[in-house]
């Protein structure tokens, strides 16, 4: 047995006891622990959210029903994402000994293919289709925090917050819409702790890559939504497909967008460029040039899309109105469309802006603060953060830092 992961698997034990009972486990047959925690900053504080609403002696997870959960996997491009891989998948996990999941964005297992061993084990604490594996549920586990941070992850025996899952070495990598950027989903591969290896990790971004594709390539239909993400880098997607158009293209998109009930010429001009000098003719090249790329969707008298659509900008204030701060938080990559002089996007850029700083700031929640700040240089928040984090939080120091950093820069 590879004496590094028996290593650091008593390591992991040994600080989970000591948060789970706050005081050290007695362990004498293990060596010393090493100076430094072996737990990374992103499970332990995952273990502090797990802690307020999971029992760590918790033996399995919630599961959905299961009609419900077929229907959500006959609706969802996951299905269509997977299904040529399955065969690959199957031999996968039968050759290596593993199991294979895809979850949705809540963390609700869809579909699973493992070894009969693995599938064995995983029935046993309902990582079965319908198991619900959010953090909320069972804590910290591969699945929620690749969710959660958008990013491939690693969680490795008693990093789990469950005790039941100990055993375990799980891989997950989030799923998106190549299109659009929306996150759609996660790819978990697990097996017991013996058997983890670097290219767990590896595999994970693999399949999920190739979902990914296969999702992005499937069948469209021709009523296909505009996709519209301005807030931070600009993403404009038509029927799937992306469209590589210059900033005075997005920001006539943005102001149609915002306006669907059309605008005469002279208003589109106002709102496109205010008091500039550019003639009619010159927007209606502009105009004209557009429709082309969208397939003449740009209807006149009045300028209107004539395409169903979505825009971030107005879904981020649809959240924050009703009062879902965090997604609208997480929605918002960025100041809207930065380098515009259009009189009304420069009016949304700073009434956005503005009003998801006000609403994180008045959240009280210090893992929304956290996630914020560690975007966007923000004093005000940076001083809310540091004033609601305990004295002992290892973030606190970090909040303050950053808040000086902030003061000194010219």
């Amino acid at each position: 047995m590879n004496d590094r992961l028996t290593l650091e698997r008593q390591h992991l034990i040994r600080a989970w006891h000591r948060f789970v009972s706050r005081h050290p486990a007695p362990a004498p047959a293990d060596p010393p622990a090493p100076a430094d925690t072996p737990v990374t900053q992103e499970v332990a504080a995952s273990w502090a959210r797990s802690s307020l609403t999971v029992p760590p002696e918790r033996v399995s997870a919630p599961v959905k029903a299961e009609a419900d959960v077929q229907h959500a996997w006959q609706e969802s491009p996951l299905k269509y994402g997977v299904r040529g891989l399955i065969p690959e998948l199957r031999r996968l996990a039968e050759e290596a000994d593993l199991i294979v999941a895809v979850g949705d964005v809540d963390g609700t297992l869809l579909w699973t293919q493992g070894s009969e061993r693995m599938t064995g084990l995983a029935r046993s604490v309902n990582f079965v289709p319908g198991g619900q594996w959010g953090e909320g549920s069972v804590g910290t586990n591969a699945l929620a925090l690749s969710l959660r941070t958008r990013q491939p992850v690693r969680v490795f025996s008693a990093e789990h917050y469950v005790q039941t899952v100990h055993d375990w070495v799980c891989y997950s990598s989030p799923i998106r819409d190549t299109g659009t950027g929306a996150l759609l989903g996660v790819l978990d591969i697990s097996s017991t702790w013996e058997h983890s290896t670097p290219l767990g990790l590896a595999s994970a971004r693999h399949y999920a890559a190739q979902i990914e594709q296969a999702i992005g390539g499937r069948p469209r239909s021709p009523a296909a939504a505009l996709n519209l993400a301005f807030c931070g880098p600009a993403r404009v997607t038509f029927g799937g497909q992306h469209l590589h158009l210059t900033p005075r293209q997005h920001e006539l998109l943005c102001v149609l967008a915002l306006n669907p009930g059309g605008l005469s010429l002279d208003a589109l001009h106002a709102h496109v460029y205010g008091d500039q000098p550019i003639s009619l003719s010159t927007l209606k090249s502009e105009v004209s040039t557009l429709r082309a790329l969208l397939g003449g969707q740009i209807a006149s008298r009045p300028y209107r899309l004539g395409v169903p659509l979505t825009l971030d900008v107005q879904r981020v204030e649809e959240l924050l109105l009703a009062g879902r701060v965090g997604e609208a938080a997480d929605l918002y990559d960025g100041p809207l469309l930065p380098h515009s002089a259009s009189p009304l996007l420069t009016y949304w850029r700073e009434y956005l802006d503005a009003a998801l700083r006000e609403a994180v700031c008045r959240s009280g929640d210090p893992d929304l603060l956290w996630r914020y700040a560690s975007r966007f240089d923000d004093p005000e928040c940076l001083d809310t953060l540091e004033a609601l984090l305990p004295e002992g939080d290892h973030r606190r120091p970090i909040a303050r830092a950053r808040r000086a950093a902030l003061d000194a820069a010219p």
